[in-house]
């Protein structure tokens, strides 16, 4: 498959580690002591077989499984997850959320070989997902090494982990390709919860910054899979003949990924964004409901809730229109009343003008009408194309007005990494925009000690009714599918996608682990290639909504056993 931009990192842990595709390869080399069920939420096993909480829920004890190797065929055991927690609270290795685990946490201790306790200072539901859910790393990699030097070695230099996979570092030409690779001698391979996974013994992600050549390259089969990302090429341009003809299979496919959001990022650390009458002026200027019907075939729901998708999400969040009118206002009543000969708006003697990074081209189309939407209001935008790394680093940053952004969901939210104060000034933290809030602070502090799921939708509910309203972001739109075309060589279980991600599996389980390849359909499309005008292949409807059924019935109540 192609990214379009090369990740800054491949880092477990530390500076630039939350992009999508070092979360992917993460997942598939470094394991976390628990997962969990995707129809139950409950926590299964991984590289812990047994786990306990105490009477008080504040200690934790987990019992490795003694088979588990590191890819040196050395024995995981309690001083790795030791290690490793070490490294997340180095300040020094810049990772931003270094502050939680040492807030909430005491040092965990090695009770013996394979158990480890964790106990908490606090009392909260999140601690002990927080405990289960840390990716272990070998701690013979990492005794005597500084945060600095963790930093300096293992940028583009992966730590071989438990995990089914691994990255050489003769495999990472840089800014071109990354190869990951499947271990011969996993130790999980006949466990239970890895049947029928990780099938690929070598899969090769290349980078491909034009969006025309990474179609093009697809339709010549020189990568296999595509996210169709732009809704016009969805609806224009993937019905070609290999498509027709079922050699390509296209699927619009529903699961229960959060939608997350996306937008621009005001950074209200700074003037003029520090006022939030001039945030909501620059919301009400952005004209999604224009932008999805003459851009985006009417393909998706404008975002009002920074946890879309979830039931998190507050309903009484009013959408914010378009309105030039009620955005002058706004702009006036902040003070900027005056204008220069070019009729752009002054304050202070001060013009109101701004830069966009953006990380597309495909964003031009509809920056280009902001920003003639703007100056209609009296302001200056002026855009600025940049790659996707540099942008990202741009945000991480905080060195911007405003930028482009796009961040995947979560359910539940961690809201201690997201959306409370310390993240504003946290490296790393998705919170670009700055935003701090006492009282979000006061929920967040109730909401890990709320053990009942219902009273917590509540609490972030009202989190979301606050964020909403300081207008931090201008936000864009998000859908309740993935569109996926793939070369039909591959077998897949019925629900294709995993439940609650992309087809990259950024927090759970990818495609690439999913996934297998088929003797009998590659047989047929090698078959189809030579003969033109041959049989074609039944690919059936093109909607997929296993995981939406899947929710209906749970919601029913219903006992659900997933079929693959």
């Amino acid at each position: 498959w192609s990214i379009p931009d090369f990740p800054a990192s491949l880092r477990a842990y530390g500076k630039d580690e939350n992009s999508y595709y070092t979360r992917m390869s993460q997942n598939m080399m470094y394991e976390r002591l628990l997962n969990q069920d995707p129809v139950t939420e409950d926590f299964t096993p991984w590289l812990a077989t047994h786990w306990k909480i105490s009477d008080d829920k504040m200690t934790y004890s987990f019992r490795l499984n003694p088979n588990a190797r590191w890819a040196d065929g050395k024995p995981v055991i309690a001083d790795d997850y030791l290690a490793t927690w070490k490294l997340m609270i180095d300040p020094t290795i810049l990772s931003g959320g270094n502050q939680f685990y040492t807030d909430n946490f005491e040092m965990p201790k090695a009770e013996s070989k394979y158990i480890i306790s964790v106990k908490a200072k606090k009392l909260g539901w999140l601690y002990f997902d927080a405990a289960a859910g840390v990716k272990v790393l070998p701690a013979h990699y990492l005794t005597g090494l500084s945060g600095k030097d963790y930093l300096e070695k293992y940028n583009y230099d992966c730590i071989p982990g438990s995990g089914p996979y691994y990255i050489q570092k003769d495999d990472v030409e840089k800014g071109r390709s990354i190869t990951m690779r499947r271990r011969s001698d996993y130790w999980g391979e006949n466990e239970r919860w890895a049947k029928g996974l990780n099938n690929f013994d070598v899969f090769k992600t290349i980078v491909v910054q034009d969006e025309t050549l990474e179609f093009e390259k697809f339709k010549k089969g020189e990568t296999d899979v595509y996210s169709v990302n732009r809704a016009s090429w969805w609806a224009e341009k993937t019905d070609f003949d290999d498509v027709k003809n079922g050699l390509v299979v296209k699927k619009k496919i529903y699961n229960s990924k959060p939608g997350g959001t996306s937008g621009i990022a005001l950074n209200m650390r700074k003037a003029p964004f520090d006022d939030q009458r001039v945030r909501e002026a620059f919301a009400k200027l952005y004209d999604r409901k224009k932008f999805n019907e003459k851009l985006f075939y009417s393909s998706y729901t404008p975002l009002k809730s920074f946890f879309s998708s979830t039931p998190y999400a507050n309903p009484n969040n009013k959408l914010v229109d378009y309105d030039l009118d009620g955005a002058i206002k706004l702009l006036e009543d902040a003070g900027y009343t005056q204008k220069n000969s070019d009729g752009y708006r002054m304050k202070d003697g001060k013009v109101l003008e701004l830069e966009l990074p953006f990380p597309q081209q495909a964003q031009e189309k509809y920056l280009t009408v902001y920003q003639e939407d703007l100056k209609k209001a009296g302001i200056k935008l002026n855009l600025k194309l940049v790659d996707g790394t540099t942008n990202f680093q741009i945000g991480n940053q905080r060195n911007f007005q405003m930028i482009m952004f796009a961040w995947g969901g979560q359910n539940p939210p961690s809201l201690e990494f997201s959306v409370t104060s310390n993240t504003a000034d946290d490296a790393n933290s998705t919170n670009w925009s700055g935003y701090k809030s006492a009282r979000i602070d006061e929920i967040a502090k109730q909401y890990n000690i709320t053990f009942e799921r219902k009273d917590r939708y509540k609490q972030v509910q009202e989190i979301d009714s606050i964020l909403f309203n300081m207008h931090p972001e201008v936000f864009g739109w998000y859908a309740d599918y993935q569109r996926l075309l793939w070369h039909n060589k591959f077998g897949m279980p019925k629900w294709i996608l995993s439940r609650g991600d992309d087809f990259y599996g950024g927090t759970d389980t990818s495609i690439f682990q999913m996934w297998w390849a088929d003797t009998e359909k590659m047989a047929s499309y090698d078959e189809g290639k030579k003969s033109a005008g041959g049989k074609k292949i039944d690919n059936g409807p093109v909607e997929e909504k296993y995981w939406v059924d899947v929710a209906d019935r749970l919601n029913k109540g219903e006992a659900v056993k997933l079929n693959p």
